[in-house]
């Protein structure tokens, strides 16, 4: 007996699939699909203001290496208003699901801010230490950077 291939189940399911196909195709084609967050005005004026901070923390470290003014004692405050403001940035970050670069960018930076905050607190740090802080940091707030502008120009940032 021979069998009849066009009557079989899988057979009608095979003639079914290019229509499926189809319909799903033109479903994907009229959808948006965003990956990556869009352009947020307040991330980037806020990783340029603390990135002009820490630069300009460093560069008096830097400037006062030896000095009492390059003492922990004197940079309490600036460490506890730097830490909030970079928990306000990562909390905006984490906010927007599309947005898991900048979030994960933002932990490293807290992260090194620590660090930093420790070695600090042990005492003073020389030149060369504070120059590849000023280098890591530098980093790390151009690629939140570089991203935000990427963003605006409608470039794919990654």
């Amino acid at each position: 007996m021979a069998l009849d291939c066009m009557n079989t189940p899988s057979a009608r399911r095979f003639r079914w699939s290019p229509w499926i196909l189809g319909c799903l195709l033109l479903g994907l084609a009229g959808c948006h699909v965003t990956l990556i967050s869009s352009y947020d005005p307040e991330m980037d004026q806020g990783a340029t203001s603390l990135q002009k901070k820490m630069d300009a923390f460093l560069t008096r470290l830097e400037t006062h290496a030896g000095e009492s003014q390059a003492h922990y004692s004197w940079d309490q405050v600036f460490y506890q208003n730097y830490l909030v403001e970079l928990r306000s940035l990562r909390l905006r970050a984490q906010s927007d699901n599309t947005n898991e670069f900048t979030a994960k960018q933002l932990t490293l930076i807290m992260d090194n801010f620590e660090q930093l905050r420790l070695a600090h607190e042990a005492g003073p740090l020389p030149i060369h230490t504070i120059q590849a802080t000023r280098d890591l940091f530098n980093q790390s707030w151009q690629a939140i950077i570089a991203q935000e502008i990427a963003k605006r120009r409608g470039a794919d940032p990654q």
